[in-house]
């Protein structure tokens, strides 16, 4: 790669739906502008993006792609992402250090649900996008339909400035509205679509505007630096035209991307959350920003970053912000699927690649320039299992596994429960748990057997109940002895355990009283009526007795626990169950099938909204009745359904549930015990 200045530098994220043509359209990208020697498919399983076994075996993206291109002077970072919603994670880590997208729509499918999401998180990050209309080749697809689908969808800015030459049956190649005069178009329709965008584009000015209505002629330049203020501002949005897989109108959207997509040296400050804004200027102190880590089997670890200040050179040191140390640069490379390209110097858009750094992570900040870049917030997990390893000793593996897999992807959560004591590992939907159990079948040799998590219920009581308890043992050694009188009443909700100390005249002696609340804790941790945490309750002290020489603090905490069990057993105990704020986005088609799954599931619809042409519900499930219905929702809709999903608060289980988790409860310890 050679090092262009910073204007001639484009940073783009390819994005949209499954299998709307993204992979097919990089590749002819990286075809026409004379970086591959011959055009791969999905199919034929040789696209340069999709080289791991698993997306080949798949045909799906399951990790973005950042590779390189240069066309016509001008160096391209191009992101190709997945459009499988299990895999977001690596949209949002691209889209992160783009300074622009190209959001692509199959023109045989229309507006799905994953082009309306993906809409949603450009316009919350407010990122410059044009779109491109792909698979015009196909039967049945009308470029104008999709056209007004777009316009109605996302609103008037979006222009095309392009349109298709010929039919799905005869389409031959694209008409560039701003810079051809074309001769084999329909001119009625060419002029049509090119006033229309002159129109578009001349409100974001108000002088181009007043010669728009004088009907006075706009130049070229005048047109195309109007596009490029809309684009910048979001407020104009380019609709491109192509055909992916016959590379038809890959040169026009090439020359798109050069002439109307923002360069990194379009913005004058770049704002951070710590320090000073940094400006693009290759003279300035380094900063860049680390989005992604993968381990690759012939390099080893390999760290992705976007250099926004300065330059980066390969050789030097940086040092990490984040972490308060020195890192060895060594060769920056630029990762073009299972080839690298090896380049000396990285300036502000480049995205580069550098392997073996020591303690270097995704949201660490590189650079002398003294700042720190904010965190990026990655979709939370909708799914989750607990994990065991198939065969004993090999705990230590599946850890280190787990550990590895999540520190490159943060859309992971492992975790050890604390309340259940189960291994957990949570993703983004059933494929990316599959992908990430077989990961670590291939790369650590280890294999998990997956079951559904168990509930962290809570215990508490709704009554008050009066306990005296005596603990006394004289055989076999010291004596113990221990006397204590408590009453107990329920807490405020979320107010937690309270423990108060009314002992007066000394029957207690003062440090045998912090004894009492130490068992009393240890058995609430324990459970009581279903081996769940305790919760919510206040506990009175108020009696006690005590030995000149048998009583000590084991006596005391051992007297605690039995007498807050019997006391909970005497105040009406009952059970609280997690209850999730879950969000559904769905096609207005699947609302009453979604909602009716919602009250099966025991849900309370708290709300729905609209968003575009989303459809939003707002309700609160238990989390028991959540673990499946990640599958469930994608069953329903055929894939075009989201959620997710946060702890809101916990509420009384049902008598009838209650009793049956009690009764699990008992089994098991009697089996146990056994």
């Amino acid at each position: 790669m050679k090092q262009v200045p910073v204007e001639k530098n484009r940073n783009v994220a390819v994005i949209g739906h499954a299998s709307c043509g993204k992979t097919s359209l990089v590749e002819a990208m990286l075809f026409k502008s004379g970086m591959i020697p011959r055009q791969g498919t999905v199919e034929a399983k040789n696209t340069v993006s999709d080289c791991t076994q698993e997306e080949q075996e798949r045909q799906i993206s399951i990790h973005s792609a950042n590779l390189f291109l240069n066309h016509n002077g001008h160096n391209f970072f191009v992101s190709d992402t997945p459009g499988y919603a299990d895999f977001y994670g690596e949209v949002y880590g691209s889209l992160s250090v783009a300074d622009a997208a190209i959001l692509v729509v199959d023109a045989s499918n229309g507006i799905e649900v994953g082009t309306l999401q993906l809409w949603r998180v450009l316009s919350q990050k407010n990122i410059p996008r044009m779109i491109v209309v792909n698979k015009l080749d196909k039967e049945n697809t009308d470029f104008h339909k999709t056209l007004d689908e777009l316009v109605e969808a996302f609103g008037i800015g979006c222009v095309p400035v392009q349109i298709p030459i010929g039919n799905a049956d005869s389409f031959s190649g694209v008409a560039r509205l701003i810079e051809d005069e074309p001769e084999n178009v329909d001119h009625d329709l060419f002029a049509e679509c090119k006033n229309k965008l002159i129109e578009t584009v001349a409100e974001s000015d108000e002088v181009l505007m007043e010669k728009f209505f004088a009907d006075e002629p706009l130049s070229k330049e005048e047109i195309t630096g109007a596009m490029r203020k809309g684009i910048a501002d979001c407020s104009v949005f380019p609709v491109a035209v192509c055909s992916a897989t016959k590379a038809i109108g890959i040169e026009g959207l090439l020359h798109s991307v050069e002439n109307y997509l923002p360069s990194p040296a379009s913005k004058s400050e770049i704002p951070v959350q710590e320090g000073e804004a940094l400006k693009p200027d290759e003279s300035l102190p380094a900063s860049a920003f680390v989005f992604k880590t993968v381990t690759d089997p012939f390099v080893g670890q390999l760290t992705y970053l976007r250099v926004y200040q300065g330059t980066i050179s390969s050789g030097s040191e940086i040092q990490n912000l984040s972490k308060g140390h020195k890192e060895r640069v060594g060769e920056l490379m630029i990762v073009q699927g299972k080839d690298q390209i090896h380049v000396d110097t990285a300036n502000p858009g480049c995205i580069v690649a550098i392997a073996k750094l020591k303690d270097t992570h995704v949201n660490n900040t590189l650079g002398a320039a003294k700042v720190k870049f904010a965190e990026i917030e990655f979709p939370k997990p909708v799914m989750t299992y607990a994990v065991a390893a198939a065969k004993q000793g090999q705990e230590d593996k599946i850890a280190a596994g787990l550990h590895r897999i999540s520190e490159e992807d943060p859309t992971i959560l492992v975790e050890r429960h604390p309340e259940t004591h189960e291994q957990l590992v949570s993703g983004l939907g059933d494929v990316h748990l599959d992908v990430v159990f077989k990961r670590l079948q291939d790369a650590f040799k280890v294999e998990v057997v997956t079951k559904t998590p168990k509930v962290a219920y809570h215990e508490t009581i709704r009554g008050t109940a009066d306990v005296t308890y005596r603990h006394k043992k004289q055989s076999g050694g010291a004596g113990q002895f221990a006397q204590i009188s408590i009453k107990v009443r329920p807490n405020t909700r979320d107010a937690g355990y309270e423990y108060i100390n009314k002992i007066v005249g000394g029957v207690i002696s003062q440090p045998f009283i912090p004894s009492v609340d130490k068992g009393i804790r240890a058995r609430m941790e324990d459970g009581i009526i279903a081996g769940c945490k305790v919760v919510d309750i206040v506990v009175e002290l108020y009696d006690g007795k005590e030995h000149p020489v048998d009583s000590k603090d084991i006596a005391f905490q051992i007297a605690g626990r039995h007498a807050i069990a019997e006391a909970v057993e005497k105040a009406q105990p009952i059970l609280l169950e997690p209850i999730m704020e879950v969000e559904v986005q769905c096609p207005q088609d699947f609302m009453g099938d979604i909602n009716g799954i919602l009250n099966s599931k025991r849900g309370q619809i708290m709300g729905m909204d609209a968003e575009g042409a989303l459809q939003i519900i707002k309700a609160h499930v238990p989390q028991a009745e959540m673990f499946r219905f990640c599958s469930e929702l994608r069953s329903i809709t055929g894939g075009r359904g989201s959620f997710s999903m946060k702890l809101d608060h916990y509420s009384e289980v049902p008598p009838n549930i209650a009793q049956a988790v009690i009764d699990n409860y008992k089994k098991s310890k009697e089996e146990k015990e056994g």
